[in-house]
């Protein structure tokens, strides 16, 4: 009979992604992964990641990003627990000071989990992309083959740069919430330029090894950012308060 394994880490949705590697790391050695996110994820992981038991949380705040999954958890009987939030302890006990203070919050996660951190760009292994829906968005948005794709909006937070890096007569192709993340992955590449904040599509780009001419933008002077290994150009973040070190939030 194979061991449960369920994993702690309810969000954001870039949190999840950076972590399906440990799930398939577990998975290839015989575990059922079962893993507790918000409602409004499920359908997408469940479509993209059939390999996981995805169980819907529906109020989405710091409790119950904890105590709701580890209820369900033992109430599934799972052999294992492992907690992926800097602030839970391996006894899931939570604690007011991050643990390993020392490594980026994505490295933070495989140490926890005991996976190899490089493993975290097997994100390919991990994910059944839908080419049928990545046509169709593409379909829908790409009118030139000359075109550059952003995302600047992460959270509530939205970001901004120097647009003269564009070159003339380019179609701009901000991504939005129209579909599922992975359906954007076509888009992004063939697209001649990527410019990204750090969100959900700028770890999946990374982690993919997809897209042209990357450039990144910092949500924050002081926050840490999520770990990359390929070739990316940093850009000054124009919505950075010199006073807080942190992006302008706006608000549609």
């Amino acid at each position: 009979m194979k061991k449960k394994l369920g994993l702690i880490q309810t969000g954001g949705l870039g949190d999840i992604h950076i972590a399906l590697p440990i799930a398939f790391f577990y998975h290839k050695r015989e575990f059922e992964i079962y893993w507790p996110i918000f409602d409004h994820w499920v359908e997408q992981m469940k479509h993209y990641v059939p390999w996981v038991n995805w169980v819907g949380i529906s109020k989405e705040n710091k409790e119950h990003a904890y105590k709701e999954p580890i209820s369900i958890l033992d109430s599934l009987k799972v052999d294992k627990k492992i907690p992926l939030y800097n602030f839970l302890g391996t006894n899931l006990e939570l604690s007011n000071t991050p643990y390993f203070p020392h490594v980026s919050f994505d490295e933070f996660k495989y140490i926890r989990a005991d996976v190899p951190f490089y493993e975290k760009w097997n994100l390919n292994q991990c994910i059944r992309r839908d080419q049928k829906r990545e046509n169709l968005i593409f379909d829908k948005y790409v009118k030139q083959e000359n075109y550059i794709v952003t995302h600047l909006k992460a959270s509530i937070h939205v970001a901004d740069f120097d647009r003269s890096i564009i070159p003339e007569n380019f179609q701009i192709i901000e991504i939005t919430n129209d579909g599922f993340v992975l359906d954007w992955l076509k888009i992004i590449e063939k697209a001649k330029m990527v410019i990204m904040t750090n969100s959900v599509m700028a770890n999946i780009t990374e982690q993919l090894n997809i897209g042209k001419s990357r450039h990144y933008i910092p949500r924050t002077n002081v926050f840490i950012n999520p770990t990359f290994i390929n070739k990316w150009i940093w850009l000054k973040n124009k919505n950075i308060d010199p006073k807080t070190n942190l992006t302008g939030i706006k608000f549609d």
